[in-house]
């Protein structure tokens, strides 16, 4: 699916949520990412969106920045609830194919083994000595939800 396709998806989330953004930059102020990466501007996001830019806001890192500690929701005069959105734009970004390879490999490592987290030789060696059963790979289900969620994995 290409960015184009998911015009209409965009469009809704701008009319119903992101146009009663008016700028006043409290989410930016309060954003805990800004405040170690300048780069990443919770209101300049949505100013491109409103200007229509959605295509350089889905196709950039910037939206993968989020923390999602609802920080910019709590702040906000307007209720956007802007880190909503920024869940919204990384669903619409995945299914587009636009997610980082960063994120992707994450992903794949879940749907492999059920867990985002690696293992190390280190925990596996203290597992042994806590007498610990060794961690299997559990990827049930995820697989399906991958599927139905529309996420798919570029190889690599």
């Amino acid at each position: 699916m290409k960015l184009e396709d998911l015009e209409n998806e965009v469009q809704k989330l701008i009319k119903n949520t992101v146009m009663y953004c008016y700028q006043c930059g409290k989410c930016s102020g309060s954003c805990p990412t800004t405040k170690v990466c300048p780069s990443y501007n919770p209101r300049r996001i949505a100013e491109s969106l409103i200007l229509g830019r959605w295509k350089k806001v889905l196709s950039s890192n910037e939206i993968w920045l989020c923390t999602l500690c609802h920080t910019c929701y709590e702040n906000c005069p307007q209720n956007v609830g802007f880190s909503h959105v920024i869940i919204e734009l990384r669903n619409i970004a995945a299914r587009a194919g636009a997610a980082p390879d960063e994120f992707l490999s994450r992903v794949r490592q879940l749907a492999e083994v059920g867990r985002i987290a690696v293992i190390s030789k280190a925990i596996e060696r203290r597992r042994s000595e806590l007498s610990l059963p060794e961690l299997q790979a559990s990827p049930d289900g995820i697989p399906r939800i991958m599927e139905a969620t529309g996420l798919k994995l570029r190889e690599g």
